[in-house]
């Protein structure tokens, strides 16, 4: 990736997963200690598991941080607010977010969704494939879309009948 704000975006990714990963084995932990209840190595096992999930992106920040091109000493700026924006909102308020995301944490929703990005994957993915070869990239481009057209309209379909 030549751009550093791409750099920024794809790492981002891996900061957040990780970021509350870590918040969530952190609270579990926490509980744990104050109630006594089961669950301690999945606490342990979401800490070491979101520490290098989420912190490990940080080597490539740095790497970026030591080039002398413009703009990719803010990379590493980026990663730290997008990671401690992130770990903080997770350990902090993850019952709030929760309760702001339960609407989108329907089985059906995430058909939707999943269903939807199927879908977009293959238009994208057959669109730069059939400059290429054009039977190819068609065949592989209308599956992702059929396959994920179907997805999508059976958790629409599912959305639908739930509500009545």
């Amino acid at each position: 990736m030549d751009s550093p704000l791409a750099m920024l975006g794809f790492l981002s990714i891996f900061h957040v997963i990780g970021a509350v990963a870590l918040a969530n084995g952190l609270r579990r932990a926490w509980n744990w200690l104050r109630e006594k209840r089961r669950g301690l190595g999945s606490a342990l096992f979401f800490v070491v598991w979101g520490a290098m999930f989420g912190c490990l992106p940080f080597a490539f920040g740095l790497e970026l941080a030591t080039e002398k091109e413009a703009g990719t000493a803010l990379v590493l700026l980026g990663q730290v607010f997008v990671w401690g924006i992130t770990f903080l909102a997770a350990l902090l308020f993850w019952d709030e977010v929760i309760d702001w995301l339960r609407p989108f944490l329907n089985p059906n929703m995430f058909l939707v969704g999943f269903g939807g990005v199927f879908m977009l994957v293959g238009a994208v993915a057959g669109s730069f494939i059939i400059r290429d070869d054009f039977l190819f990239g068609l065949l592989f481009g209308g599956i992702f879309l059929l396959v994920g057209g179907i997805i999508f309209v059976v958790g629409v379909w599912s959305l639908i009948k739930e509500m009545r």
